[in-house]
C-alpha cells in the first residue's frame, strides 16, 4: 500500500515538472515569436491563463493547443500592458537617473516621491497579469484592479514578494533551470498566491455584500 501510494507521489511530482517543462518552453517560443517585445505579454498571458486552468482542475485541453488559443485571445491586452509598463518604467528610470532641480532638498524630495511610485509600479506589476486572465479585464481596468488589490492586501503582497525572491535566488545559483522550468514556476509560485489573495478577496466582498442584504 505504502508502495503504490510512494511511485504515485512520485508519478504526480514528474508530471508536474514536465509541466512545467511544457510551459515553460511554450512561453519563449511565443516570446521569440513576437520578437520578444510584442511576444512577452501575450506569451506570460497564455502561462498564467493555462496555470489558471490547471490549478482549478479544468485540464481538458492540451497544454499546447490551449497555450496558443490564448496567446492569439491575449496578443493585443499582452502588448498594451508590456508597452504600458515599459514606457513607465523608462520615464520613470530616465527622471530618477538624470532629474536635477534647484534647491537640492526639493530635489531629493521629487526623488523620493519617484522611487515611491516605481514601488507602486512593481506592485501592480505583480498582480496585473495574473488579474488579467482571472477576471478577465482590458487595459485600464486590470492595472486599476490590480494597484488596489496590491495596495488592500499587503501581507499577502509581502508574501509574494518574499516567495518570488526565494525561487530568484534558487535559479540565481542554478540557472540552467531558468531554460527548464524557470519561468513557469515563477509563474506558477505567482498565481498560486495570486488566486489564493483573490479568493479570499471575493469571500470579503460576498460577506459584506451578504452584511448590507
Amino acid at each position: 500500500m505504502m508502495s503504490n501510494s510512494l511511485t504515485g507521489g512520485i508519478y504526480a511530482i514528474g508530471e508536474f515538472f514536465l509541466f512545467l517543462v511544457k510551459l515553460n518552453v511554450l512561453w519563449f517560443i511565443g516570446t521569440l515569436a513576437g520578437l520578444v517585445i510584442f511576444g512577452f505579454g501575450p506569451s506570460t498571458l497564455a502561462m498564467f491563463d493555462v496555470l489558471r486552468r490547471w490549478m482549478r482542475k479544468e485540464t481538458d485541453v492540451p497544454v499546447w493547443r490551449n497555450f496558443w488559443q490564448q496567446y492569439k485571445i491575449y496578443l493585443f491586452r499582452g502588448n498594451a500592458l508590456t508597452l504600458t509598463f515599459l514606457l513607465a518604467t523608462v520615464i520613470l528610470y530616465v527622471n530618477i537617473t538624470l532629474f536635477v532641480i534647484e534647491p537640492v532638498w526639493l530635489m531629493i524630495l521629487v526623488k523620493y516621491a519617484l522611487f515611491i511610485i516605481s514601488a507602486l509600479l512593481i506592485l501592480t506589476v505583480l498582480y496585473v497579469f495574473p488579474a488579467t486572465v482571472h477576471f478577465d479585464l482590458q487595459l485600464v481596468e486590470s492595472i486599476k484592479q490590480s494597484f488596489f488589490i496590491g495596495l488592500y492586501m499587503p501581507l499577502r503582497t509581502i508574501y509574494l514578494v518574499a516567495a518570488i525572491l526565494t525561487v530568484y535566488h534558487i535559479l540565481f545559483l542554478f540557472p540552467i533551470l531558468i531554460f527548464l522550468f524557470g519561468i513557469s514556476l515563477f509563474g506558477f509560485i505567482q498565481m498560486w498566491i495570486v488566486l489564493r489573495s483573490f479568493a479570499r478577496l471575493e469571500d470579503k466582498q460576498a460577506r459584506m455584500v451578504a452584511a448590507g442584504a
